[in-house]
């Protein structure tokens, strides 16, 4: 984004002022979204500042300003937008965490995202669990019949784990599986 150089000092102290908030309210964004951001709100600016006197230059810039709005209100929704279609396409899961933070006021779609990588990381601490006490986290059958599947703390009498050292790689799987069907439906969240 080319800077606008306004004649008039306190035009250039709002314009850069605003610009800096601006910034602030995109910073979490890739490099690329946040130039289209900037060079898009530049480009208003300066269409409607282009032309003016310099003694104009402070009423007309922040009307235009006005128009626009504040950043920290305008530009919390497209953020959060572009935070998901990042998380949707990068499996990264601080985008994930980032764009459901973003997103935690836009509906109950992301509050069932957000269980979603609650019950991912359920299955993966299980993982560690059967490293620390692997006689009380597996699969349990009691009597020839499911009893319990996890981490149980008091272990009653006539049970049988049946995976052993294979409950980590199948909770480990599962939470691969969950993962990827959790990011793909973020995915598809965005697509509106």
């Amino acid at each position: 984004m080319k800077r606008i150089i306004y004649a008039n000092p306190t035009a250039q102290k709002i314009y850069d002022n605003y610009f800096k908030r601006v910034n602030k309210c995109i910073r979490i964004l890739s490099e690329t979204d946040k130039k289209d951001i900037l060079m898009e709100l530049n480009s208003h600016v300066y269409e409607a500042t282009t032309a003016i006197q310099p003694d104009r230059e402070v009423d007309v810039l922040v009307d235009i300003l006005q128009k626009l709005g504040d950043p920290e209100d305008v530009l919390q929704p497209l953020v959060a937008y572009k935070k998901s279609q990042q998380a949707g396409y990068s499996f990264n899961p601080m985008h994930i965490l980032q764009a459901l933070y973003l997103n935690v006021s836009r509906g109950i779609g992301h509050l069932i995202l957000a269980l979603g990588y609650i019950v991912i990381i359920s299955f993966g601490s299980l993982t560690v669990f059967k490293l620390i006490s692997p006689s009380h986290t597996g699969l349990f059958f009691k009597n020839g019949h499911w009893f319990a599947f996890g981490y149980i703390s008091r272990l009653p009498g006539g049970l049988t784990e049946s995976l052993g050292d294979w409950f980590i790689v199948v909770v480990l799987i599962i939470a691969a599986i969950f993962y990827f069907l959790n990011t793909y439906l973020l995915r598809f969240m965005k697509k509106e």
